[in-house]
Parts: structure tokens; C-alpha cells; sequence
């Protein structure tokens, strides 16, 4: 065991367990206080978003726009970070308070014959809520995880994610086989799929631009016969979140596998991109990579 991966298990203990003691909005203070901090005028950080936002967003937008857009969702990415320390306290009762559920009798309807749907939804609002509000209406949930390179941090976070009832599949794992099994016995599999692939990946146009995307919501939806549905859980102020369903999209056998895979995940990524514009500052502009490609160093 590295020294370093005992230091960092130890300091994110100790931060979350501090944070578990404060109220939901004094949490929110101190994150605010730290975005502020972190997401100064004129910093790389600042810079680099703004020029997303003018290559998603095109450049008609004045920049002073641009920049509350950049603020604001770097504020909600470090609320969202905040309360993903508090996930083991977001009860049924919590988030019934803070969401409005009934959007997702959707979400049941299509699971009328015993079998499951996929839910995917891009990184927009806090997305983990989209996750624990299906957990808190009965729905058994899935989703698939990237292994943590320090294996501390690796256990500790799928705990957590157990306590909240998220089964984490690991990506390229023996796992992956027992996912169709599961969709078909009624369970839900829940997808963040907005980000760049590595390998193998679909092309799709996003936001104004192509890419690839990963394949997993067309693949299971392909082999399994079951929806695809697309939503998003948009923050609105700082504690209260907006669930809302935009598409169904069902595989269609008479079609070729890989054209059929194209056709899906292009559905998913068009409904993402119309709420992305709809709202832009609860988009999730900060990833390392990049969803639209390499960029050019700042």
C-alpha cells in the first residue's frame, strides 16, 4: 500500500466527516466560498471554460453572458461535489423535500412487463440525485464505475455508493455479463454517457460538433429490448432540483447492429444537447477530457 493513497483515504475521510455535521446550506456557504476561491477572473481554469463555451455555444453570446454562465455552473459543480459527500444522509424523506418525484412514474410505466429500462442522463445539475431519487421511489438501480487507481478510495466510495442503494458495476469487468440478466428481471441501469471514449466509441454529433461517445446505452438496449430513457435533474437556486423526462428510445432489430447503436446514442445526445442549451450553466464544462475533442494547450 502506497503512502500516498493511505494520505489521501485519510484526508477524505476526515473532510467528509467534517462536512456530514453541517447543515445542507452551510455546506453550500463553504463550497461557494471555495469555488470562489479556485475560479478567479482572467485564471486558466476561468479561460478554459470560456473558450468551450464559445465553441458549444457559438459566438454570438457577449462574453459578460459567458461568464455568469461559467461561474454559475462551477458554483453548481462544487455544490454537487459537496453534496456527494453527503450521500449517506439523503434519505427518502431528504430528497422528497428537495425534488418533485412524480416525474418519474415514467419511469415505471415502461417496466410494466417485469423487465427494466435504462436511464440516461447527461452530466448536468447534480446527477448523482438522478440516481438516488429512482432508489428512493423502489427501483433497484445499477450503474457502471471506473476503478479508483488507489484502492482505498476504491472500497470507501462503493460503500457509499452501497449505502444509497447504487449497485456499481466495474467497467470491463466480469460484472458486465450479469447486466442484461438484471434489465431483464426489472432492474434499472443508470448511465452518464456524455463523455469522449476512449476506444471503440459511436460517432455522434454534440453540440455543434462530432465525437464518440460510449456504446453502453444502445449495446444493452440492443440486447435486452428495453427503453432508453432520457432525463435530467437540473438544479434550480441552491437546494431544491428539477427532475424532467425528454425522450424514449427503443433498439430496432430490423436495423443493423452498428447503424441501430448509431441511431440510438444520437438520440440520447440530442436530447442532452437541447437541455444543455435550454440551460448551459448546469452543464458540466470542466472534464479533463474534453467531450468534443483535444484541445490546444491555453
Amino acid at each position: 500500500m502506497r503512502t500516498s493513497h493511505v494520505i489521501e483515504y485519510a484526508a477524505a475521510r476526515t473532510v467528509v466527516a467534517l462536512v456530514s455535521f453541517l447543515p445542507h446550506r452551510a455546506t453550500l456557504a463553504l463550497a461557494w466560498g471555495i469555488a470562489r476561491l479556485a475560479f478567479w477572473p482572467g485564471g486558466r481554469l476561468q479561460r478554459r471554460t470560456l473558450r468551450r463555451l464559445r465553441q458549444a455555444l457559438g459566438p454570438e453570446l457577449p462574453e459578460r453572458e459567458l461568464k455568469r454562465i461559467a461561474w454559475t455552473a462551477f458554483r453548481n459543480l462544487a455544490f454537487t461535489a459537496a453534496e456527494g459527500m453527503r450521500l449517506p444522509r439523503m434519505t427518502p424523506e431528504w430528497v422528497a423535500r428537495r425534488i418533485d418525484l412524480s416525474p418519474l412514474e415514467l419511469a415505471r410505466e415502461n417496466m410494466k412487463d417485469g423487465r427494466g429500462v435504462i436511464v440516461a442522463v447527461p452530466h448536468m445539475g447534480n446527477w448523482e440525485m438522478a440516481g438516488i431519487a429512482l432508489h428512493s421511489q423502489g427501483f433497484r438501480l445499477m450503474t457502471l464505475a471506473r476503478r479508483q487507481k488507489n484502492p482505498l478510495m476504491d472500497a470507501w466510495i462503493n460503500r457509499i455508493r452501497k449505502s444509497t442503494g447504487v449497485e456499481a458495476i466495474e467497467n470491463r469487468s466480469r460484472g458486465m455479463v450479469e447486466i442484461a440478466p438484471k434489465l431483464m428481471a426489472g432492474q434499472v441501469l443508470a448511465l452518464l454517457p456524455d463523455v469522449r471514449a476512449k476506444v471503440r466509441g459511436v460517432p455522434v454529433k454534440f453540440l455543434g460538433a462530432d465525437t464518440a461517445v460510449p456504446a453502453g446505452a444502445a449495446r444493452f438496449a440492443r440486447e435486452t429490448g428495453v427503453p432508453v430513457l432520457t432525463g435530467v435533474v437540473e438544479r434550480r437556486g441552491w437546494t431544491r432540483f428539477e427532475w424532467k423526462g425528454t425522450g424514449r428510445i427503443t433498439s430496432d432489430p430490423a436495423l443493423d447492429e452498428q447503424e441501430d447503436r448509431r441511431r440510438i446514442m444520437q438520440y440520447i445526445m440530442s436530447r442532452f444537447e437541447e437541455s444543455i442549451r435550454a440551460n448551459p450553466e448546469n452543464y458540466f464544462w470542466f472534464n479533463k477530457r474534453w467531450i468534443l475533442g483535444e484541445e490546444p494547450p491555453l
